[in-house]
């Protein structure tokens, strides 16, 4: 009798739904203006739609796979706890005007059913085309919060049929937006250049732009994901912080902006720089010496293991011979206690070199004859075996997760000693650590006292997270806001001496860029200099006959460091006496030219038409006058044999004048279309000087 019961009054309970009409649920929640809007799932805060109103393009994932932010929690234990946002329930909201805040108060579930004394709140802003997303999460807990993981945009795979990512990378990472994509993930600082990536079309003429405004020099990860079952996928955008929040503290993320952009990589690129610029600042090439160096001399006094080619008498010579060579800058490695790459962070003068007396003479020797002079350093490596390091420095050094060395090695340049395995091994220091900061501070002011011009910074590659339990910031921050801090201090303390001391490094970081504009060997730097024109890559030049490496190296732009005998010889070694002189006239040409080639816009091979196929061995490259947008192309020829090549027109000026430079040639004016005769294994420049624009 009780289940016949319980049978009708289910039945019942049917038929009355099925009679009475559904009650409406609520709507979205909408945040919007005249160009961008925003739906949000009004019970769990999820992210449901991503509107574009100028072309009604959205991103809109699949209901069930919308998602909003993770959170992973660390034990005393080591073990993890993920929470997924969409799993939460959505406490409050409230818009004001292009403002949204949700609330998610907590107790915060994990997808193992536990609860978690945790909440989160995200402020959502609308500008212009642009979401700006931003966490705030306190947290309550036992354990600490070891990654935020916010916004997590779906709805990639409807965008365009022809839709790619693209991550600003040392070779560019593209991948077309198609299933099965799988997933791939990519550090900032580290792997990426600049702090952005983007999903662009060409059928559209769009992209999708999403970037980490952050003001703070810290590690995260930009991930581009495949979500979901074999019956239903999608990718989604998102980042995350790893800031290792303790119990009682709280995390602020910093701005993620989506924005919808016209144009590709490019034009996304452009967003990013005007930010940048606004927050950071660039260093004026007029007032970095060391970018406007297009060739410079670069020398190992002492070698690792103590063999010295030069010592501080010589430097009046050996910077005569570059002068000769229209070269107005050089650089000193090897100065220090133990030679290159030796004896870190001892940057004091080797005794077997000289004393600070004799540097001190050297280098007013170089500024009479009109020469700078830069040295050689490193900001965090640590020699290991030296009594310094095992009394006091030890404990400055970066930790990984299980108290070992983030970085243990040695380099030797080629010495012998390096040849059979045995380089002077190397740890790396955190530089969030004050006292270890005065160390290099009180070092380099003291080069800026007796005259030194500035410093190059080599290996500046900081471990993304730092576990050493004693250091002032957290794990996420204090390598890379530490290099922040000491470079200010640095610059401040010899600009003291020095008011126009310069500094370049060896770093793939834009962050680096509001400090000096040169960087060195650190891959596809070409990419950064066509977002920012103040950056040029360094590439160095360390055998004789080697013309191809010159002409290739400025063709692409680069500053070229020139190391006759792998580092360890001058410009009047006698087997470079050929290339001297044609490094001589290229830099004459080039200087001529550099308002357009070394500091303007790069536009690859854009900019020009050339008429007929490209002639063997024949490359080109071309550079635009950011002040006049005039271009210039410059074609090499790696053959032997001389090759002619047709320029037709400069982007719309087809009937203009050009101006042809080649080394050891004369000057001559022709009118385009011109026939270009580009020698064996030489370079060309080709300078636009009439016809509109």
């Amino acid at each position: 009798m009780a289940r016949a019961y319980t049978y009708l009054r289910n039945l019942s309970i049917v038929l009355v739904a099925l009679l009475i009409p559904p009650m409406c649920h609520a709507g979205p929640i909408t945040l919007e203006n005249d160009r961008v809007l925003l739906d949000v799932d009004p019970t769990t805060g999820v992210f449901a739609r991503v509107l574009d109103k100028a072309s009604k393009l959205s991103l809109e994932p699949p209901q069930w796979m919308a998602d909003n932010f993770r959170l992973v929690l660390l034990t005393p234990d080591k073990t993890t706890a993920t929470i997924l946002g969409k799993d939460q329930k959505l406490s409050d909201h409230s818009v004001d005007g292009n403002r949204l805040v949700l609330h998610w108060d907590g107790p915060l579930k994990d997808t193992g059913g536990g609860e978690h004394d945790l909440s989160i709140r995200m402020g959502i802003t609308a500008t212009g085309s642009s979401l700006e997303f931003r966490p705030h999460v306190v947290n309550n807990t036992r354990f600490k919060v070891q990654e935020v993981w916010y916004p997590l945009i779906g709805g990639l795979t409807d965008f365009a049929p022809d839709a790619s990512a693209w991550v600003p990378i040392s070779t560019p990472w593209e991948k077309p937006v198609k299933l099965p994509f799988e997933s791939a993930a990519f550090q900032y600082p580290g792997h990426m250049i600049m702090s952005f990536a983007c999903v662009s079309s060409k059928s559209l003429g769009k992209c999708i732009y999403f970037a980490s405004h952050d003001d703070i020099a810290r590690y995260k990860v930009y991930h581009l994901m495949e979500v979901g079952d074999k019956e239903d996928k999608d990718v989604f955008l998102s980042i995350h912080h790893s800031p290792f929040t303790p119990p009682g503290k709280t995390f602020e993320g910093s701005p993620v902006v989506l924005s919808f952009v016209e144009g590709d990589w490019r034009a996304a690129g452009q967003v990013y720089r005007k930010w940048f610029v606004d927050t950071f600042g660039i260093a004026p090439i007029s007032q970095d010496w060391i970018r406007r160096q297009s060739f410079f001399l670069f020398t190992m006094f002492m070698l690792p293991e103590g063999t010295i080619n030069y010592t501080f008498k010589d430097i009046p010579k050996w910077a005569r011979a570059a002068k000769d060579c229209g070269i107005n800058a050089v650089q000193i490695s090897g100065w220090q206690v133990g030679g290159h790459d030796n004896g870190y962070p001892y940057y004091i003068p080797d005794p077997r070199l000289g004393t600070w007396k004799d540097l001190e003479d050297g280098i007013r020797a170089c500024h009479k004859m009109g020469v700078k002079v830069f040295f050689f350093v490193n900001y965090q490596p640590m020699m290991v075996e030296s009594n310094w390091y095992k009394n006091e420095l030890h404990k400055y050094r970066e930790m990984t997760a299980d108290g070992g060395h983030t970085w243990m090695a040695g380099w030797g340049m080629g010495t012998l000693s390096a040849r059979m395995g045995h380089p002077k091994l190397m740890t790396w220091a955190d530089l969030s650590f004050p006292q270890f900061r005065k160390i290099i501070v009180d070092q380099f002011s003291k080069l800026a006292e007796i005259g030194g011009d500035g410093v190059h910074v080599d290996k500046m590659f900081p471990a993304g997270l730092c576990y050493n339990p004693d250091i002032p910031m957290s794990p996420d921050t204090s390598t890379w806001e530490g290099s922040m801090i000491l470079t200010r201090e640095i610059m401040a303390e010899c600009r003291k001496h020095n008011p126009n001391w310069a500094m370049s490094f060896e770093c793939n970081w834009d962050r680096m860029l509001q400090f000096g504009g040169a960087t060195w060997w650190v891959g596809n730097q070409l990419i950064t200099r066509k977002i920012f024109p103040e950056n040029a890559e360094t590439l160095g030049l360390y055998q004789a006959y080697d013309y191809l490496g010159v002409n290739n190296a400025v063709r692409n732009g680069h500053a070229v460091m020139v190391a006759p005998m792998n580092f360890c010889r001058g410009l009047d070694w006698p087997p470079f006496a050929g290339l001297a002189r044609y490094i001589k006239e290229v830099k004459r040409i080039r200087d001529t030219l550099q308002d357009a080639v070394f500091y303007g816009e790069v536009l690859g091979q854009a900019g020009v038409k050339l008429t007929g196929e490209m002639a063997a061995g024949v490359e080109y490259n071309v550079f635009r006058n950011r002040d006049t947008g005039r271009g210039v192309c410059i074609l090499t020829n790696s053959g032997r044999e001389a090759q002619k090549q047709t320029i037709a027109s400069f982007e719309d000026n087809s009937s203009g004048r050009v101006r042809i430079h080649t080394p050891f040639g004369k000057t001559y004016i022709v009118k385009l279309p011109a026939a270009v005769e580009i020698p064996g294994e030489r370079i060309v420049f080709v300078e636009e000087i009439g016809g509109e624009r």
